[in-house]
C-alpha cells in the first residue's frame, strides 16, 4: 500500500513538472478546445437563425462530455507509446505490480487533470454563452458511467497499440466520427439509449440541466460502461501476454 502511495505521489510530481515545462503547448491546446466549440456553435447557429439558439446548454454539455471522452480514450496508448519511445516500457513492465498496475496509477493522476481541464472548459463556455445550469445532486453518476466507458475504450486502444505500435491514424479517424456522433445526442431520441456512450451523456445533460434521474437510462449506461471496461481489460491482458511471449513489447 505504501509503495502504491509512493508511486502515486511520484506520478503527481512528474505530471506537475511536465505541465510546468510544456505550459505553452498545454495553453494552446486549451485554447484550441475553445475554438473548436466556437466553430461548432457558429455552424449550428447558421442553421438555426434567431437571437436565441435553442439547446445551447445541451450543446455545451455534449461538447464537454466529448472532450472528457477524447481525453481518456487516448490515455493508455499515449502512455505506452511515450514509454516505448523513451526506452522505458520494458522497465515499466518489470516494476512492482506489473505493467497494468503502473498504467492505472498513471491514469488516476492524468485522469484527474483531464477532469479539471474539462471542468474549466465547461465553466468558460457557460460564462461566454451566458447559459444557466441547474445542477442536481446525482450528476456525478452520469459522469462516472461515461468515464467507465471511456476507460474501457482506452484499454482497447492500448491493446491495439501494444501490437501495431503506431495507430495515430486510427485515433484521428475515430475523433472525426465521435464529434458529430456526440453532438447528435443534443436532440435526444429514445432509440439512442442503446447506442455506445449515449445513455451516459444523456445522464450528464439531465444532471446539469435540472432533469429527473432516469433509472433505466442509468442502468443501461452502467451496463455499457462495465461491458466496455471488461472487454478492454481482457483485450489488454491478452495482448500484453502475447507481445511478451513474442518478445516485441518494447520493439518500436
Amino acid at each position: 500500500m505504501y509503495a502504491k502511495f509512493t508511486q502515486l505521489k511520484a506520478e503527481v510530481i512528474f505530471t506537475i513538472q511536465v505541465l510546468r515545462r510544456y505550459w505553452f503547448s498545454n495553453l494552446v491546446g486549451f485554447f484550441v478546445d475553445l475554438v473548436y466549440f466556437y466553430a461548432i456553435f457558429v455552424a449550428v447557429r447558421s442553421l438555426v437563425p434567431g437571437e436565441n439558439l435553442p439547446g445551447t446548454p445541451s450543446l455545451i454539455l455534449m461538447y464537454t462530455v466529448l472532450q472528457l471522452t477524447l481525453g481518456f480514450y487516448t490515455s493508455f496508448y499515449r502512455f505506452l507509446r511515450n514509454d516505448a519511445l523513451q526506452g522505458t516500457l520494458e522497465h515499466l513492465a518489470l516494476a512492482r505490480g506489473g505493467l497494468l498496475s503502473q498504467l492505472f496509477v498513471r491514469l488516476a493522476v492524468q485522469g484527474a487533470y483531464i477532469i479539471l481541464q474539462s471542468l474549466l472548459v465547461l465553466l468558460i463556455l457557460v460564462a461566454l454563452t451566458k447559459v444557466t445550469l441547474e445542477i442536481t445532486p446525482w450528476w456525478p453518476l452520469g459522469v462516472g458511467v461515461v468515464l467507465l466507458a471511456a476507460v474501457g475504450i482506452s484499454l482497447l486502444m492500448g491493446a491495439l497499440g501494444l501490437y501495431f505500435k503506431e495507430i495515430d491514424s486510427v485515433f484521428t479517424l475515430i475523433q472525426f466520427i465521435l464529434i458529430p456522433y456526440f453532438l447528435s445526442f443534443i436532440q435526444w431520441q429514445p432509440y439512442m439509449a442503446y447506442l455506445p456512450f449515449a445513455p451516459g451523456a444523456h445522464l450528464v445533460r439531465l444532471g446539469l440541466t435540472g432533469g429527473d434521474f432516469d433509472r433505466g437510462i442509468f442502468l443501461l449506461a452502467l451496463f455499457q460502461g462495465l461491458f466496455l471496461f471488461a472487454a478492454g481489460l481482457l483485450a489488454m491482458v491478452y495482448m500484453y501476454r502475447m507481445v511478451r511471449r513474442w518478445g516485441i513489447l518494447g520493439r518500436f
